[in-house]
């Protein structure tokens, strides 16, 4: 039988055993099949078109070594099978569908614009940038209107295709100013934000030199409901002349946290910050926190914990009601040390669970990042989790100690014990070929990551 397209109703096994069986292959090998390498613009003192937003100044030292503890963002997103990055041949972004090999304009115009980070979730592309142009602001020197650009992106099928998944849309949703005084480009401000389909958070954290004690440190958390769709532009009206009516759809902030509310929560940073990420999810916001006992450097902490402490706290979107708190410090000593609720199978989470079960599994946000320490003193940089496929790739760092591995769970359609879960390691190239800003990103079909000549690297199985 067949469906109104014309194609198969049931699965072509005859084609999809072979693939998945050759995946399994290569993945239970640690082995990439392909390796494909994307040129895309390089960073130079006359391009400054990408300026990522400067992570704390703090790195681990122990003895005479030195590591990084957070890179800098990446220069590309993924979600599923679709990679948006900035083309060297077009200086344009495109989209490019890793399954079909196929390119999609994104309809951003760069040329004029500072492109801060870029991020692509809930099938919502977020870019956020400044202008170019910059003016002086008081003791904080030259500052630029920064900008969070959202385009909706969909899969969609061409006229006359049998095939449903064979294009992609990308069209603007919405766009609003990040902050309204403007930012400036360098150390003295830093912002971490995230969204899902419905919310978009920003927390801001800005230093005045000028100033002593907490009152040089502006932070607060703002949150906007992007929901509405709006054409309207307002890096395109400086003066607000064409802001549309309040009741019209668009983007709207709808709640703002102050210092006295940060401080009320527990997660004001001041000038000892630890925060790592924020993240969404319907009613809250997560904010992960992270330390080390071998942190150094202008925001480290003057009392250090006594291994790798990580936490995260949860607070309504309202900022109404009692906030969640969690947090973990690797058991053991100095040399090796595992996080009791870390490893591998408990990153795959478990679907079948709901309700407040289902809270504590590796992938929700609530919980403390323990991954990030399940191996003290390794530190676990970046990892790509597939819960479904029950496969997880894990880039782990201890100094000038690197291990790039590969876990499957070795039942199909039955959770493994721990010990059960083998761990092979890929060689030490890939290191060099995957980890060259500390992310990597994909599920079973493919790793995607940037090497250390800063080309994107997606690798195959």
């Amino acid at each position: 039988m067949r469906n109104a397209l014309g194609a198969p109703d049931h699965p072509a096994w005859g084609y999809v055993f072979p693939k998945v069986a050759r995946r399994y292959f290569y993945l239970r090998s640690a082995r990439p099949r392909r390796i494909e390498k994307i040129d895309i613009v390089s960073q130079t003192a006359h391009d400054n078109s990408f300026r990522e937003v400067e992570p704390w100044n703090r790195w681990l030292r122990w003895n005479d070594n030195i590591a990084i503890f957070q890179d800098r963002d990446p220069r590309w997103c993924l979600e599923d099978r679709l990679l948006i990055y900035r083309e060297n041949v077009s200086s344009g972004y495109v989209a490019y569908d890793l399954e079909t090999r196929r390119r999609f304009s994104v309809p951003f115009e760069g040329a004029d614009k500072i492109v801060r980070r870029l991020r692509l979730a809930h099938s919502i592309l977020v870019i956020e940038w400044c202008e170019r142009e910059s003016r002086e602001f008081l003791n904080l020197g030259k500052i630029h209107r920064h900008f969070a650009t959202a385009f909706n992106v969909r899969r969609s099928t061409e006229p006359g295709s049998t095939n449903p998944l064979d294009t992609w849309e990308i069209r603007f949703r919405s766009e609003w100013e990040m902050y309204h005084r403007g930012l400036p480009v360098t150390r003295l401000a830093r912002f971490f934000s995230t969204h899902t389909a419905t919310h978009y958070a920003l927390y801001l954290w800005q230093y005045d030199d000028s100033l002593v004690g907490e009152s040089a440190i502006e932070e607060q958390i703002t949150v906007w409901n992007i929901e509405g769709i709006s054409p309207y532009r307002p890096s395109k009206d400086s003066l607000g002349a064409h802001r549309p009516d309040p009741t019209q759809p668009q983007p709207m902030v709808i709640k703002r946290f102050m210092e006295s509310d940060l401080s009320f929560f527990g997660i004001r940073q001041r000038d000892e910050p630890s925060l790592r990420e924020i993240l969404l999810d319907e009613q809250n916001i997560y904010i992960h926190g992270e330390d080390h006992r071998w942190l150094a450097g202008e925001h480290s902490s003057p009392i250090p914990p006594r291994n790798h402490y990580v936490s995260a706290v949860g607070i309504p979107l309202s900022g109404v009601g009692p906030n969640w708190f969690d947090h973990c410090c690797a058991d053991g000593d100095i040399h090796m040390s595992f996080c009791p609720r870390a490893g591998s199978v408990a990153r795959f989470g478990d679907g079948n669970r709901s309700g407040i079960s289902a809270q504590f599994d590796g992938t929700w946000a609530g919980r403390a990042p323990c991954w990030r320490h399940e191996e003290f003193p390794y530190l676990t940089l970046s990892d790509v989790v597939d819960s479904e496929a029950e496969v997880r790739i894990v880039a782990r760092q201890c100094f000038m100690m690197e291990a790039l591995s590969s876990f499957v769970l070795p039942k199909i359609s039955l959770k493994a014990e721990p010990d059960e879960t083998p761990e092979v390691r890929f060689t030490d190239d890939m290191w060099r070929q995957l980890l060259g800003r500390g992310k990597i990103m994909g599920d079973d079909r493919w790793v995607v990551g940037e090497d250390w000549a800063g080309n994107i690297t997606v690798v195959r199985f």
